[in-house]
């Protein structure tokens, strides 16, 4: 097949060159490294942009408002902090949402310029990044770490001694982590990623109490039927780690001066304890009744939000798919040619991604895409990773898809003079197509539940919107029901559907 070794010495090149040219950029970095370094603050100002990354669930700092959109959305005492510092600047805000350990990865990164996001001092992230002055009230009840219980517990436990072999939830690499590492020696850890997570692992009792900052325990009280917050389970607090601090990147001296002169103009004229007790008041929608009345008034509420998701995670994947499909067909007939090189290259490639997590590879093209330009909107590193991850297995449907027709079509069309080229368009592919369509189907349907790990970065689809109510109605587990629910009838309707086709498909067998 001349057309296919052609193919194949084309993506031979290609996988030979791509890698040189990856690591020529790699290596121009690494070589300004020096001279890079300090000059974030120049950068920040030549570009007009303050991007700063936000874990937003944990009220009353950094919040949701799902009743507004774009940049708006994001709202508390922290993202006010933010707007402020951008205005100080004279640069515009850029604020991008993710997970609170993502946000502590892209300032590594430095996909990011600062992290803002509650963030209190710890030895390990001296070690990790720049941290600017405290920006709250170091000795004030806002300051103050403690444990939130259950209501019903609040008799049962009346100092850290009584916690000997409970399980305490806080998040991985937070100041909670800390104390409670270092105060609460005989209890059990358990991690989790959000404090709505925990607050949820608590009020159904896999854990028996929750590490958090004083003021958001409050917040979540005020908010949340069933859990409680005393003065009696506060930590022993260290001067050097108390107060919530801005997360710059490591060697950006110039910036931490210039934020810590920010933050005294904030700290002298008292304005983020006027942005913090605004937080604490901001008009939320409280949700009342059982959890199937709960349900039921999110779902009619947020049904905008939820419809505007699931379009997004449709769109996710069927631009996954079709991306998948056209890759993963040229790879397909690559590892049908007899080109050894392009052969071993192409299942170098499958077995590469087939074997490797969808989570990780998510992360891999997120950080490769900052590392060429931060510029790039997030949602791109995303489509990209899913339609690599979703090429891999579309290739060995087709390969599999082509080489069950019988081998005597082979050879008939070759009895009757047609070209490979011909072959495959006019005899083969179209056999294939009944086997191959059917499991293109089922890869789609698979695609539309892999884009729930995207959440992580915020772009919109359904587990991001079950993200923001969640943090929006202090109810964990009734957005997630809904979310599941929606995910179930598109799935259940979608396979449905594959299997009419194939139905429709034997009809002529």
């Amino acid at each position: 097949m001349k057309f296919l070794k052609k193919f194949a010495i084309i993506m031979t090149l290609l996988f030979i060159i791509m890698p040189q040219v990856a690591f020529m950029h790699i290596y121009a970095e690494e070589s300004n490294e020096y001279a890079k370094e300090g000059d974030l603050l120049q950068q920040i100002l030549d570009r007009g942009e303050l991007i700063v990354g936000t874990s937003p669930d944990f009220p009353p700092n950094e919040f949701i408002d799902p009743t507004k959109t774009g940049q708006d959305q994001y709202v508390g005492s922290d993202m006010d902090l933010a707007r402020f510092i951008a205005k100080e600047l004279g640069v515009k805000l850029t604020i991008k949402a993710m997970d609170f350990d993502a946000v502590l990865a892209s300032l590594s990164n430095r996909q990011i310029d600062m992290a803002i996001t509650g963030i209190a001092k710890t030895p390990e992230r001296l070690d990790a990044m720049e941290m600017s002055d405290s920006y709250h009230d170091e000795k004030g009840e806002d300051s103050w770490q403690g444990l939130l219980i259950r209501e019903e517990d609040k008799d049962k436990y009346h100092s850290f001694d009584d916690f000997k072999n409970k399980k305490v939830a806080v998040q991985a690499g937070s100041l909670q982590e800390f104390y409670v590492k270092d105060q609460m020696k005989t209890a059990n850890i358990q991690y989790v990623s959000g404090l709505h997570d925990a607050i949820n692992l608590l009020k159904n009792g896999t854990v028996d109490a929750v590490g958090c900052a004083y003021g958001t325990g409050l917040d979540f009280v005020k908010q949340s039927e069933g859990i409680y917050i005393d003065e009696q389970l506060l930590f022993t607090l260290s001067e050097d780690y108390m107060g919530n601090r801005i997360g710059i990147p490591k060697g950006e001296k110039a910036l931490v001066e210039k934020t810590n002169e920010i933050i005294k103009t904030i700290r002298d004229q008292g304005l983020y304890e006027e942005w913090f007790q605004n937080a604490l008041n901001y008009e939320k929608s409280k949700i009342s009744g059982n959890f199937i009345q709960r349900t039921i008034k999110i779902a009619m509420q947020y049904w905008p939000m939820f419809l505007e998701g699931l379009g997004v995670t449709l769109g996710l994947a069927f631009v996954t798919v079709l991306g998948g499909t056209l890759i993963g067909t040229l790879f397909a007939f690559v590892k049908l040619s007899h080109n050894r090189i392009a052969n071993m290259i192409s299942n170098m490639y499958i077995e590469i991604i087939r074997g490797t997590p969808l989570l990780l590879q998510l992360w891999m093209f997120v950080n490769i895409f900052a590392l060429v330009n931060h510029d790039i909107p997030m949602i791109v590193s995303v489509i990209v990773a899913l339609i690599i991850n979703s090429s891999a297995y579309v290739a060995e449907i087709i390969r599999g898809g082509i080489i069950s027709v019988d081998k005597g079509q082979f050879e008939a069309a070759k009895c009757l003079g047609m070209t490979n080229k011909n072959m495959m368009i006019k005899i083969i592919f179209p056999q294939a197509i009944k086997n191959i369509l059917p499991s293109l189907g089922n890869e789609f349907i698979m695609m539309v539940k892999e884009t729930s790990l995207a959440s992580a970065f915020y772009i919109g689809e359904l587990m991001s919107v079950n993200n923001i109510i969640k943090t929006a109605t202090y109810f964990p587990l009734e957005p997630l029901t809904i979310t599941g629910i929606i995910y179930f009838i598109v799935t259940f309707s979608l396979s449905k559907l594959v299997k009419y086709m194939e139905r429709r498909m034997s009809v002529s067998d």
